[in-house]
């Protein structure tokens, strides 16, 4: 029960046993909490009160409100740290999670003038662009969409193709470091983020209904002054948690 002679609010209090059970393992992630009329009977409390404890638990990304339907267990979000280049398999296993990849597309497509710009290469130039899906416990959670210069381009695609062969999760900047014999190492990456709404063949690929929140990064490699790779990475916003250290 709640400590009526305590200090902290009610709401405050009940957030705590929501939180407290749901690290406990006794709501499960995706699992649906007790109603609100459950809430307030059990711990004779006002509706008011409990909706206040809800609000606080959501602000907190510890539940989820489906309209029309309930209040669920968030699923714990996997945390990437922005200043620094992550390997896809060991972030996914640092949250208890499997990845795996799957090569959703390969094709060689002519360079228009921003993929010329960005890729330093010539209008018209052959490009190869490589589409990859990462999963996290057959759940995907990301999608990578690189283009190459045709040459470095071919040797990733192959590199790509020995990495699923060996089972191995990875995005394209873990292909340069498997030992895959790329022949290129990457020595800075230039990014943007932003948040994006799920358009539909976005909302096909990652399995969500179309306007599901997104996290857009876009990439250019590069290995000194020679970029390597233009890439369109979109993480579920669902999934994903971004976090950065600022020196003060």
């Amino acid at each position: 029960m709640l400590d009526r002679n305590n200090s902290a609010p009610l709401y405050e209090q009940l957030k705590n046993v929501i939180k407290k059970k749901i690290h406990s393992g006794e709501l499960k992630p995706d699992e649906q909490i007790p109603s609100e009329r459950e809430l307030v009977e059990k711990y004779q409390v006002s509706r008011i009160t409990v909706r206040q404890a809800i609000n606080l638990a959501e602000q907190e990304g510890l539940v989820r409100r489906v309209h029309g339907v309930g209040t669920f267990v968030a699923a714990p979000k996997i945390q990437q740290e922005l200043g620094s280049l992550n390997n896809f398999q060991s972030t996914l296993q640092q949250q208890g999670l499997i990845g795996s990849t799957k090569l959703r597309n390969t094709q060689i497509i002519t360079s228009d003038f921003l993929l010329s710009r960005l890729l330093a290469i010539q209008v018209m130039d052959r490009v190869m662009n490589i589409e990859l899906i990462g999963f996290g416990d057959n759940s995907p959670i990301v999608y990578y969409n690189s283009y190459f210069s045709f040459t470095v381009g071919e040797k990733m695609k192959k590199a790509a193709e020995t990495a699923l062969e060996k089972g191995q999760p990875f995005s394209t900047l873990d292909l340069y470091n498997l030992d895959l014999e790329v022949g290129y190492s990457p020595t800075h990456v230039e990014q943007t983020f932003e948040a994006q709404a799920a358009v539909p063949h976005l909302a096909e690929i990652l399995e969500v209904k179309e306007g599901f929140p997104l996290f857009r990064v876009t990439s250019i490699v590069y290995e000194d002054q020679k970029p390597l790779e233009y890439k369109e990475t979109y993480y579920r916003g669902d999934k994903y948690k971004f976090f950065i250290t600022r020196q003060m």
